[in-house]
């Protein structure tokens, strides 16, 4: 140990001056650390992250739209036949709307066609506020049909949120009828011949005889309305026809009674001339009555 220790104070010794800079080094280090710390401006940080779902309802209102089919009474759409096109009218009586609405049509052979089925439907976009819209449909078949339409959603007006239509009733007429039926035949039978021809030219040759047949059916047609109408004509004409012969005969009686005159006249005269059979007759009876009282 004694040793140890005289070494250590050697070495104290003979850096005793090298030992003292490094510890002044060292305090003037330490010295401007402190003096930087205490002129700089603090602050302090926390980071904490945390994964939060929260939901927020959005606000649903009604857009103060009223719609309204301003159609009056049904309609009757007897002079064409199907395919025929109807339209119905709405109208929003209220404010403009915000978003489209849907509408449907409802069909029904007798009856009434908001109890039908459903055959189309529909976008109608948005009307403004007094505006008019318009909703066309091509009617197929013979039958009864309707529109209906949806208000906007929270729907708060006066009427109700589904509106349906008037009733249009789409009937064809009888002479129209039969003529599409004899058409309707026509094409038949010409397609059931062209089906069965394979030949190009024979097939040419049957579809121009269709055509000249399917031609001499209208013109046949046609010819009997003729007919009809001139039968007509000459039914009104007859009365007025009748009235002149009357005229005609009533005019011709003075003459007949002047031409039937020297007729009677020599009748006359024979009847003088020749004594009537009753007279001798009688006179004959007479004579054999007085031959027989003589007796």
């Amino acid at each position: 140990m004694a040793m140890r220790s005289t070494r250590i104070t050697r070495y104290r010794k003979k850096y005793k001056k090298g030992i003292i800079v490094l510890q002044i080094l060292f305090i003037l280090y330490a010295a401007l650390i402190s003096i930087s710390q205490l002129t700089s401006s603090t602050s302090a940080f926390f980071n904490h992250t945390k994964a939060v779902s929260i939901s927020i309802p959005t606000g649903s209102w009604w857009d103060g739209s009223d719609l309204l089919f301003i159609g009056k009474g049904n309609q009757n759409l007897n002079d064409a036949c199907p395919p025929v096109e109807f339209s119905v009218e709405i109208k929003n009586t209220g404010y403009s709307m915000i978003a489209s609405t849907n509408y449907e049509v409802f069909y029904i052979e007798n009856g009434n066609p908001e109890n039908g089925e459903k055959i189309s439907e529909g976008t109608l976009e948005p009307i403004k506020a007094g505006a008019v819209e318009t909703i066309t449909h091509q009617a197929e078949e013979e039958g009864f049909y309707t529109v209906k339409a949806f208000q906007q959603p929270n729907y708060e007006g006066e009427t109700d949120e589904v509106i349906w239509s008037e009733k249009i009733k789409v009937k064809c007429p009888e002479k129209e009828k039969e003529k599409q039926f004899d058409k309707d035949e026509s094409l038949e039978s010409n397609e059931e011949v062209l089906e069965k021809t394979k030949d190009p030219e024979e097939s040419n040759e049957i579809s121009e005889e269709a055509s000249q047949e399917q031609k001499e059916q209208e013109s046949s047609i046609e010819d009997e309305e003729k007919l009809d109408k001139s039968a007509e004509t000459d039914s009104e004409k007859e009365p007025v026809k009748s009235e002149q012969e009357d005229k005609q005969e009533i005019l011709s009686e003075p003459n007949k009674e002047t031409d039937d005159k020297p007729v009677e006249v020599e009748n006359k005269k024979m009847k003088i001339d020749t004594p009537n059979e009753s007279e001798e007759q009688e006179n004959s009876q007479t004579d054999q009555a007085k031959e027989g009282e003589q007796e």
